[in-house]
């Protein structure tokens, strides 16, 4: 059941569904992901700041929580002139206790739940989650302009073995979701913290466990068990959207999957990712060289009433040359700065 103000929430939101949401930044904005505690310097906050940064996420492990230790981490950043936009558990938002239903599952969505507790009183009000981030992440590695990316090829993942020990099918895998949300969604709801839902990646079953995050059609299940709340949203990875293979094998309709749950304030953060081709096989790419047009998914955005952070994602590594290891990510975050200066001015945010 969900909680009275997640109910009122939901039947508002159905009746008018609104443009972006209340909780994130006036507009997109560009922020950087992937962040620990120890990175939390002086010196890293310079370059940040030079690269135009305004928002941040920070991962800790369930050993560093406390509320103490997420109130230190808020006011550093915001000390340093920059704005906290979510912190998640690296080593529990996607625990395989919960997702694939193991013993000690309720163990660990009782964790779960005294962490979004304590986001809430820290006045945090975003956290991340993913559902089962098991099996084969890359098959191997390439190279874009010089630069070292990663690669998947499906039939060499699916010729690995088992990954969890036994096979789990799609409505085992939507029954464990079912049941968790049950029990998550009304603590986020009463916390005040939205919680975002990061698809699959790669975005197809293989290796014995149904990766369910794998469709649009998916996506659109998941906000109905959530009945619409708008504590329930998207970590939108346009780089997993891109890899969607699609009813006809052909890819998913990343636009029309942004301005739907855009348009509904669904999603919360995007990473901004562009790749090769879809499934079977693709390698990832800087955003200006793969197969989408990154400046009609920022459009789309912007045209949806997307309010959150965009930040850099899986930035390729470039060594050996005068550019230096920062150089990559350098260029995307002005890259991501610049379309959405663009966007904006078109779509009349800026003038």
């Amino acid at each position: 059941m969900l909680s009275r103000r997640g109910f009122a929430a939901s039947i508002l939101a159905g009746a008018a569904a609104p443009k972006g949401n209340k909780w994130s930044a006036a507009g997109m904005k560009l922020g950087v992901s992937h962040q620990r505690p120890d990175m939390l310097n002086d010196e890293h906050f310079r370059y940040l700041k030079q690269m135009g940064v305004e928002y941040l996420e920070v991962r800790i492990r369930s050993a560093e929580w406390s509320l103490g230790s997420l109130v230190a981490i808020k006011r550093k950043v915001e000390d340093a002139g920059l704005k906290l936009f979510e912190i998640l558990l690296d080593d529990k938002y996607s625990s395989p206790q919960f997702s694939l239903g193991l013993p000690g599952r309720d163990d660990e969505i009782a964790l779960l739940q005294r962490f979004i507790r304590d986001l809430g009183k820290a006045g945090i009000d975003t956290t991340t989650y993913a559902w089962y981030t098991g099996g084969t992440y890359q098959t191997g590695t390439t190279t874009t302009r010089g630069c070292q990316t990663r690669l998947f090829q499906l039939e060499g993942a699916r010729k690995r073995p088992l990954s969890a020990g036994r096979e789990y099918s799609d409505e085992e895998m939507w029954a464990n979701y079912e049941y968790f949300m049950k029990r998550v969604l009304p603590v986020a709801e009463d916390s005040g913290v939205r919680l975002q839902l990061h698809p699959n990646d790669p975005p197809v079953t293989h290796q014995g466990v149904a990766r369910i995050f794998r469709s649009l059609a998916a996506f659109r299940r998941a906000m109905e068990i959530a009945n619409h709340s708008p504590y329930s949203g998207l970590l939108f990875c346009v780089g997993s959207w891109a890899e969607m293979l699609g009813d006809n094998g052909k890819g998913e309709d990343v636009i029309a999957a942004i301005r739907e749950f855009g348009g509904r304030g669904h999603i919360y953060q995007v990473h901004f990712r562009n790749i090769s081709s879809n499934l079977p096989d693709f390698h990832e790419t800087f955003p200006d060289n793969g197969y989408l047009n990154m400046y009609r998914v920022m459009k789309a955005l912007g045209e949806s009433g997307f309010n959150g952070m965009v930040v850099p994602d899986h930035v390729p590594r470039c060594d050996g040359s005068e550019g230096g290891p920062k150089a990559a990510e350098a260029f995307i975050f002005g890259y991501i700065r610049a379309m959405i200066q663009a966007v904006s001015t078109e779509t009349g945010v800026l003038a």
